[in-house]
């Protein structure tokens, strides 16, 4: 069920909603104290598209979180790279997605083969043309359809789940996760469960105590007990176990 639940999500395409679109802005800088405009011809235009999905389970629930991903660790993100459509691995296009390189800092179920990993995170922002390939055949023509004769050359489009958050080079995650060796490389996982599945952690001190896990939805950190499973409490400990 977790395999295909990860395929569905990846190559879903239906409830899409356009609800903005971000142009270009003129810069102004101050030479020799003359204001100069700056009219970026060439700067990206970026639709912003969110999409809905719902999963087989509730995201909110702790327990269910840690029954239906195979892996769940804490991870740096050592690399984030540029969002694409194109699925090597299956030789087809899918939903944008970013790829990126991590170190596990501390494993909380599931057995890694190494502590580097690669990742695969749903959302990203593509060119225009690249987005078109990811879409169904009706989905391609009506917005082909809607752009018109408008130049899309410069044209990219962001297209996450709605309220989800975007993966950042250099930060510490509590991730969860699923892999199918049909779909993906070794050593490579899907981090899933949109906004509940990528949470950002902070700590001064590598203790229990210490940690807390950001609540996406209220923006706030939250200590363990209240984040986390209690059936992933036991993998922490108070005493001085690094994390």
């Amino acid at each position: 069920m977790k395999k295909n639940l990860l395929i569905i999500l990846f190559i879903l395409t239906s409830g899409i909603i356009i609800y903005n679109f971000q142009t270009p802005k003129e810069k102004t800088k101050i030479v020799n104290d003359e204001l100069i405009v700056d009219n970026p011809k060439n700067e990206k235009e970026i639709y912003n598209v969110a999409y809905s999905a719902s999963y087989a389970f509730n995201c909110q629930d702790l327990d269910k979180m840690y029954t239906n991903h195979e892996y769940i660790a804490i991870i740096r993100v050592d690399e984030v790279n540029e969002a694409t459509t194109y699925r090597e691995k299956t030789n087809q296009y899918i939903m944008p997605y970013t790829p990126g390189k991590a170190t596990i800092i501390k494993a909380l179920k599931g057995t890694f083969s190494s502590n580097k990993i690669t990742f695969l995170r749903l959302g990203g922002t593509v060119s225009f043309a690249e987005y078109l390939k990811s879409l169904y055949p009706t989905e391609r023509a009506k917005i082909t359809r809607l752009m018109g004769n408008k130049d899309t050359s410069n044209l990219y489009v962001n297209n996450t789940s709605r309220d989800d958050i975007t993966i950042e080079k250099g930060k510490t995650y509590l991730v969860y996760m699923n892999r199918s060796d049909d779909f993906h490389n070794p050593n490579e996982y899907s981090i899933e469960a949109f906004e509940y599945g990528l949470r950002e952690i902070k700590y001064d001190q590598k203790t229990l105590d210490q940690i807390t896990i950001k609540n996406n939805k209220t923006g706030s950190y939250e200590p363990l007990k209240k984040a986390i499973s209690k059936k992933i409490l036991p993998k922490f400990t108070s005493n001085t176990e690094s994390i």
